[in-house]
């Protein structure tokens, strides 16, 4: 009897046999599986073995030794992602900063992401909802009102925004979506003692929202609205993107005292002359920009300058980012002269 044919079959041989679509799925496909047969392969899939070849290759490289005439030199290993530690009274002002921005709300409609004058005309429904509940949170020191009645209600509410940022029609309506859930998210996680499940997914959730409104930020704005909506239209996306990272990294600093850098928000664009978001009105604002040209770098050349002293008058915002992203407190920092000035 002559021998097998070589094949160069990935399917197994009960699929092959059944003529069926085989997962080529290890150490059992599918089909097997759910059907409870023997599953064998001819050859290993393609698949597996791509991943298998892939990380073997991998840890070749890493700490690889390698002789060059003669000389014995070690190979850099593969560029990865540093974690991010900081100390304990650091990452306790990042989360006193993330706690305090419901109470805010609260009080003023405004926080370092939120501008009440974006939303003159009519606050979007998300934006409205939150507030109402940041309310409840503000006042119920005085009426003894337990958190898990206010927690209960910020899980309801912010499911039913995270189904409405699945299916919005606008931009305008998602970035008020993700602005909404990370005031929800500062509620639970540092206002009570929320699971870890519900708020590793919540982060992940909203890191993904975060990226996709910056994916989807449109590249022109409408031509009636005034120089300053517009500014703080572009500000708001920038800002709420930053705070979901900052807040992203709050958490796992808190619980795992370390968070992850992330090279797509080192490279935002940041406008340095943050004092504008105070700016009280519009003539106010015009006359600061006046005297500020437009000075646009990225977050992570930002945080340098900050780490420098090369910034003046450092704003809460600024304070915030420096901490997340150096680890430092503004106290430690020298602020320049007055004939350096760089905005802020």
């Amino acid at each position: 009897m002559p021998p097998n044919p070589i094949t160069l079959r990935r399917s197994c041989e009960a699929c092959a046999k059944g003529k069926r679509h085989c997962d080529r799925s290890l150490p059992r496909c599918s089909r097997c599986s759910a059907k409870r047969i023997a599953c064998e392969y001819i050859n290993v899939p393609l698949a597996v073995r791509a991943k298998a070849q892939a990380l073997s290759e991998t840890n070749q490289c890493r700490g690889q030794v390698m002789k060059c005439n003669g000389t014995t030199h070690i190979r850099p290993s593969l560029r990865v992602e540093i974690l991010k530690t900081h100390d304990r009274a650091i990452i306790q002002f990042l989360i006193d900063g993330m706690r305090q921005f419901p109470i805010t709300f609260a009080e003023g409609m405004k926080t370092l992401f939120i501008h009440p004058h974006l939303y003159d005309s009519s606050l979007p429904q998300p934006i409205r909802d939150i507030h109402t509940i940041c309310r409840l949170l503000r006042g119920s020191e005085q009426t003894s009102l337990p958190f898990e009645i206010i927690a209960c209600v910020v899980r309801q509410k912010s499911a039913k925004i995270r189904q409405q940022a699945e299916r919005v029609t606008t931009f305008e309506e998602l970035l008020a979506c993700i602005q909404a859930l990370i005031l929800a998210q500062c509620i639970l996680i540092f206002h009570g003692d929320e699971d870890d499940e519900y708020a590793e997914y919540t982060n992940s959730m909203l890191a993904s929202l975060a990226r996709r409104l910056w994916e989807q930020a449109p590249i022109q704005l409408p031509g009636d609205l005034s120089l300053r909506r517009a500014w703080l239209f572009a500000e708001s996306v920038r800002r709420t993107i930053i705070v979901s990272y900052i807040l992203c990294g709050a958490y796992s600093l808190g619980k795992r005292n370390y968070s992850m850098r992330t090279p797509f928000v080192d490279a935002l664009p940041f406008d340095v002359r943050t004092s504008l978001w105070d700016a009280p009105s519009e003539d106010s604002w015009e006359k600061a920009t006046s005297s500020r040209p437009v000075s646009m770098v990225s977050l992570r050349e930002y945080s340098d300058m900050l780490a420098a002293g090369r910034v003046h008058q450092v704003t809460t915002f600024g304070s915030l980012i420096l901490a997340a992203c150096k680890g430092l407190p503004i106290s430690s920092i020298p602020f320049p002269p007055i004939n350096a000035y760089e905005g802020s």
